[in-house]
């Protein structure tokens, strides 16, 4: 594999080095029996060059080729007086830098691939390819899953005319570096509206295998502002995604995080979000440095109560529930293509840190693997000293203790399984919202972040006053991320949160029925083929 999954060599297998259909079999039946969902992530944007579609494609162009136009092929650029291998098309860049057009001498054309030269991206110009991947889709539904995670969404199609694509006036350009993605604007290859009827043909498949219970769940995977990202939701007459993943809060470091900041993130979203839809929020995953390497350990406990309190669906990155850190790879141990592809600056582009392997117990290699060799990425060594989930499941006031109270309140408190979302104070150090039940009869909850240096007691109760409800004077810490105050009481004109805590304060409320979007709450496994780990969505 050149891309630990995404190089997809036959679209309905299971690779060998993660085991047989047999296998993934089981694991749905075994999942199901648990009363757990099992989404699976989906690539269509390019298969791997050994598959047969690619290895048949490149043969030659012929007519009574069956297989011709499976992919993107382009001839040398017209009037170019160089060897026809160097008179690439156009000045298109790949995600992983360098030129996407790879020479094929046996077709004596260019393949487009917009990731790897070994990802050859497929033709969704030809309906024969539409019609292939709809069969994979059924397939896997056949199968017993329950949702897929579509990988790459918006480099599907690209523009016809094959035209460059805009210089970046924003890029600066590093010396020594090849063409990097980021240096042009990609006006001919991502975001095209083709891609948007392909989703909505996807998804009446999935409602053609949608019965109760069997719910089939779709999430596109983007990145991009989330202005061009609201457009996946689809609309009430031709829905698409359930929801695109909102990666805004990923993008939070040392040097942006603030009260306002998040703020921002969160608003951005919830503004533009589509009348009826259901948001989401994502704080890491496995192209992004752990929270605890962005923010630091002293942020990830209450970045983990923002993600799994805000309205909508948290996602969580493997690890983040017992507060993994990241890993050091020398150059020559990297298995990172982003960075192998870019040796004179692969510090900046490895995302083998975020990798490493899940923590589970202090056995050899945390539990991960039995080999007496080496694991595919290092094991991080705090695994010794209670980054783990054996040492933690244990300790009461451990993360992953603090995670699954924060996981059982999604499932038992009204407030937490509506839309409803008030912001109370927020400035540069803090951000705190409200979450109400809609009942009278039920408890409602005020969430608290610090996200500054230092201590910070402010007025909770003047910041609630509103003219549909009216907050009572007290409330008691449900949670607190230290997992050392739950159970005391606060009067909500004085609450003090420390820098790096936060606070769950459960309070009574009396107000109005006021309406609200209701959405059933899902659990999803999701597979991440890279690490051979389970990772649980709740």
């Amino acid at each position: 594999m050149a891309d630990f999954g995404y190089d997809v060599a036959d679209f309905k297998d299971i690779d060998p080095i993660f085991g047989t259909i047999a296998d993934f079999d089981d694991l749905i039946d075994t999942a199901h029996n648990l009363g757990l969902k099992l989404m699976m992530d989906f690539v269509p944007n390019h298969s791997s060059e050994e598959h047969e579609w690619f290895l048949r494609s490149k043969e030659n162009n012929d007519t009574n080729n069956p297989y011709r136009d499976y992919y993107v092929w382009k001839d040398p650029k017209i009037g170019c007086n160089d060897q026809p291998e160097k008179c690439v098309p156009n000045n298109w860049v790949s995600v992983f830098g360098g030129s996407v057009w790879e020479w094929e001498p046996k077709r004596k054309q260019f393949y487009l691939h917009q990731f790897l030269k070994e990802q050859p991206d497929l033709n969704y110009n030809n309906p024969l390819v539409h019609r292939e991947m709809e069969e994979v889709i059924k397939f896997w539904f056949e199968k017993g899953v329950d949702g897929l995670r579509v990988d790459a969404i918006r480099h599907m199609y690209e523009d016809k005319d094959m035209e460059d694509e805009p210089i970046n006036p924003e890029y600066t350009p590093v010396p020594g570096e090849r063409p990097q993605y980021d240096s042009l604007i990609h006006t001919k290859t991502a975001d095209l509206p083709e891609l948007h009827d392909v989703i909505k043909d996807w998804r009446a498949i999935f409602e053609d295998f949608s019965s109760e219970p069997n719910y089939r769940f779709m999430v596109t995977e983007s990145y991009d502002t989330h202005r061009a990202l609201l457009p996946y939701y689809g609309t009430p007459n031709q829905p698409e995604a359930d929801y695109p993943f909102n990666f805004g809060l990923t993008e939070l470091t040392n040097e942006t995080l603030s009260g306002k900041e998040i703020h921002n993130k969160v608003q951005d979203w919830m503004k533009d979000l589509p009348e009826g839809k259901w948001p989401n929020w994502v704080i890491g995953n496995h192209d992004t440095a752990r929270i605890t390497e962005r923010l630091g350990m002293k942020y990830a406990r209450a970045m983990n109560i923002l993600n799994l309190l805000l309205p909508g669906t948290p996602t969580t990155y493997y690890g983040e529930e017992i507060a993994m850190e990241g890993i050091w790879v020398p150059y020559n141990e990297t298995q990172d293509p982003y960075a192998i592809n870019n040796p004179n600056h692969w510090e900046e582009y490895t995302r083998d840190p975020e990798r490493s392997p899940m923590q589970w117990d202090d056995t050899p290699h945390a539990g991960f693997s039995t080999t007496n060799g080496k694991t595919w990425l290092p094991v991080n060594d705090n695994y010794l000293t209670g980054v783990n989930v054996a040492d933690q499941i244990i300790n009461q006031t451990s993360p992953l203790a603090l995670f699954k109270t924060l996981a059982n309140l999604r499932k038992t408190e009204s407030s937490f399984q509506t839309n409803h979302l008030k912001y109370a104070i927020v400035n540069e150090q803090i951000f705190s919202f409200f979450r109400l039940s809609g009942d009278s009869t039920l408890l409602s909850f005020l969430v608290i972040v610090n996200t500054g240096d230092s201590p910070s007691t402010d007025d909770y109760q003047t910041a609630l006053m509103n003219d549909d409800f009216v907050v009572h004077d007290s409330g008691v810490i449900e949670v607190s991320s230290g997992m050392d105050r739950n159970g005391a009481s606060v009067e909500l004109n004085k609450i003090s949160v420390a820098s790096g805590e936060a606070l769950v304060v459960k309070v009574q409320v009396s107000f109005g029925n006021e309406a609200s979007v209701t959405m059933p709450r899902i659990i999803v496994i999701a597979i991440m083929a890279m690490m051979g780990v389970i990772v649980q969505d709740i």
